[in-house]
């Protein structure tokens, strides 16, 4: 038997071609009527909305239902209606429908809670466990339900999902659809997230201790997450060992943060015989234990820095050489002695002072105040000798006397250093010495005594509770046949439509006041926002906005090159942000950690009006923004989006389709909900009524977003162009 629709419009005479969704129906009837009274037993329909748990053979008898529905459908797509690609999400609603629809009575009897509201300790994403005090749907008097005016049920119900549960090109390009089977509150999105930490030592006082703990990824943007000096060895001022370093009158010690601890330290004193790993012991490390007999030194063991004290009459000045980079300042192992001992022979005339030499207090040296008046070049030679133990840890080293082995002047003249101003200039370093010096050294950590930084694994779940939101309703005379459901139904779906891409655009702008607000606020890259979606664990917020006057920035000769000019300012605007964008967002890295490796080229998606869209493709170019990016540039009739460019990134492609993604801007949650023909009481009047109660949310993921006012764009095309012209 044809459907209803079919017999009337046969009846009637039409002759119009039918549309797809007719096709779609009388495909989907045809199916149902070869297959029996449903896709779905009634007991499968219970299961699936079923409050508790159900056995493993429910589950496989759920299974076989779902695995012969989805082949169902393929064959009704693929027979009726070849030229039209329906999504995963689009086939998994669909199927979803079918399979609930198999108990219309149950469904209606389903007490529902899908806003987060009606539970404030939601702890879970499947209904398991809802108390009796959840709210009910609104539902009509079942002593009335005629089971004949719902034998289309499952038909409509599967149409209306399949056609429903896509958005238009806008919103589903910013928001991707992913369905949520009618079984669960909502859904969950989850991330890997790999942290690194320092120890951390707990206080017996019960004060609450901070691990400040970040993922790893954002190592990529700031080098300072991930360490590698805590075996560096810094010699520790202190009161025991203050005749190990140079006198503090000559340097004074400084306070530096090692490895999140302050620490005093200071030039060791040339000359002096001490214990490396004794003088080096910081706070951090006695709380381990005094280092022993098992601690020893590292065999990586460089000179450092030089420190030369000049005599300037009754006064001095300390002047401070790096030369961890200069050849023979690495210690080697000693030709004979104790195996352990690492030997220093640096000889260097190399150390160069000229006008822009400062003292180590990071002032003017009043002793070479000749060498910077005349702009004079001096290079000075010393050796320094000495030896390491790596195992007792015995340091000594002691320097030769300091001369001066060239002077030139600011032409690049070598002076005689035994008359005139080469003489004078070198009588300056006649008294001068070395006086302390700074080692590289490390400690081997071999018997394990630091743990360095600390690596946790763990999932971070973000749960989403998708709201039934208002009904749409069609209501018809109890005496009207159902020969109109199929145009009714479209217009369900239009309306469906139309309000799935009004949230999707009223999520884009409430998403950029919450990022405006933040990103502007923000304090720290160190402290995870709480905003938006999981991506921000691994990523860091952008906004950014910008007005782009058209009339004001645009020059133009001619009017044939107005197009062309507003297309230029627009796209270079877009590609400027899209770069700054893509590089502090740490997005890339970003997505290559959650893929495993290297990610695809990321997408830019672009949002806009049709004026503005039409100037965001350059001519012959389908890399709009650059090498590094796809582009996809979308467009709307929402007047909210007049005159506005938003801008994000997206994944698009295999794999991606109906699964939520952390590394796209958002994804539309969509919950299948049946479409019923219900015979309903209202004022004094019995109607029946084609009624359907959407349930989808528009989910953010990505922290990530730009946008843009852009006006002129009529003045500059409807009027001449001022041009700006200078004199020279």
């Amino acid at each position: 038997m044809k459907h209803s629709l079919f017999r009337n419009k046969q009846r009637s005479g039409a002759s119009s071609p039918q549309t797809q969704l007719d096709v779609l129906i009388g495909g989907i009837q045809n199916k149902l009527n070869s297959n029996g009274s449903s896709f779905a037993t009634k007991s499968v329909a219970g299961y699936a909305m079923s409050m508790e748990s159900i056995s493993e053979t429910s589950h496989i008898e759920i299974d076989n239902s779902v695995d012969a529905l989805q082949v169902a459908l393929e064959q009704v797509a693929l027979t009726h209606t070849p030229n039209v690609k329906f999504s995963q999400a689009q086939m998994t609603a669909g199927i979803a429908a079918g399979i609930i629809a198999g108990d219309v009575q149950s469904f209606l009897r389903q007490p529902i809670s899908r806003s987060i509201e009606t539970n404030a300790n939601l702890g879970f994403v499947g209904t398991q466990g809802l108390s009796e005090a959840l709210e009910e749907r609104m539902r009509p008097a079942l002593e009335a339900y005629d089971e004949k005016e719902n034998k289309n049920a499952v038909t409509y119900s599967v149409a209306y999902n399949m056609s429903a549960a896509r958005q238009d090109e806008f919103a589903e390009t910013f928001f991707p659809t992913v369905v949520v089977t009618p079984d669960q509150v909502g859904f969950t999105i989850s991330i890997r997230l790999i942290t690194v930490y320092d120890e951390v030592r707990r206080q017996i006082s019960g004060q609450l201790d901070s691990f400040n703990k970040r993922n790893i990824v954002q190592a990529v943007i700031d080098p300072t997450i991930l360490k590698n000096d805590q075996t560096k060895i810094y010699p520790i001022y202190r009161t025991e060992s203050a005749a190990k370093f140079v006198d503090p009158a000559l340097i004074a010690p400084q306070t530096i943060v090692f490895e999140g601890e302050s620490i005093t330290t200071s030039a060791l004193a040339m000359g002096v015989k001490f214990s490396l790993l004794g003088i080096s012991q910081t706070e951090a490390l006695l709380e381990t234990g005094l280092q022993d007999t098992t601690d020893s030194i590292d065999t990586a063991l460089k000179l450092e820095a030089l420190y030369l004290k000049i005599v300037d009459g009754a006064g001095f000045d300390v002047v401070k050489f790096k030369t961890g980079s200069l050849p023979l300042a690495t210690f080697t192992y000693s030709v004979q002695n104790l195996v352990r001992t690492m030997n220093l022979a640096f000889d260097t005339s190399s150390l160069q002072i000229n006008k822009n030499t400062l003292n180590v207090a990071g002032g003017a040296a009043a002793a070479l105040a000749p060498i910077v008046t005349g702009q004079y070049s001096v290079r000075l030679a010393v050796s320094v000798s000495g030896s390491v133990n790596l195992e007792l840890a015995d340091t000594n080293l002691f320097s030769s006397q300091v001369s001066v082995a060239t002077v030139t002047d600011q032409d690049g003249n070598q002076l005689d250093l035994t008359s005139g101003t080469g003489l004078a200039i070198a009588n300056i370093f006649a008294g001068a010495s070395m006086i302390g010096y700074d080692l590289d050294a490390r400690r081997t950590n071999l018997n394990r005594r630091m743990r360095g930084q600390l690596l946790d694994t763990a999932y971070y779940n973000q749960v989403y509770a998708v709201p039934l939101l208002a009904p749409i309703t069609v209501p018809r005379p109890l005496t009207v046949s159902d020969a109109n459901d199929s145009s009714d139904l479209a217009a369900l779906i239009t309306a469906t439509h139309i309000r799935t891409t009004n949230a999707a655009i009223a999520e884009i702008l409430r998403v950029a006041g919450i990022l405006q607000e933040y990103v502007n606020n923000k304090d720290s890259l160190s402290a995870t926002p709480a905003i938006l979606g999981v991506a921000r664990f691994i990523l860091q917020p952008f906004f950014e906005y910008r007005l782009i006057n058209v009339a004001t920035e645009v020059d133009s000769l001619t009017s044939t090159q107005r197009k062309q000019d507003i297309q230029e300012l627009l796209v270079n605007q877009l590609r400027d942000t899209a770069y700054r964008m893509y590089r502090d967002s740490g997005y890339k890295a970003a997505a290559d950690a959650l893929a495993g490796g290297l990610s695809q080229v990321p997408t830019v998606i672009i949002g806009t009006d049709p004026v503005i869209s039409r100037y965001l493709t350059v001519t012959g170019d389908f890399r709009t923004l650059g090498n590094d990016f796809n582009v996809r540039v979308v467009s709307t009739l929402n007047n909210t989006m007049a005159g506005k460019i938003v801008m994000s990134f997206g994944q698009f492609g295999e794999g991606l389709e109906g699964v939520p993604n952390p590394m796209h801007f958002g994804n539309m949650a969509w919950k299948p909900e049946l479409t019923l023909v219900l015979p309903l009481h209202r004022n004094g009047a019995n109607s029946k009524e084609l009624t359907v109660q959407p349930s989808f949310l528009h989910v953010t993921n990505l922290p990530i977003l730009a946008v843009f006012d852009v006006v002129g764009i009529s003045d500059v095309i409807a009027s001449k162009v001022p041009l700006n012209f200078h004199t020279v």
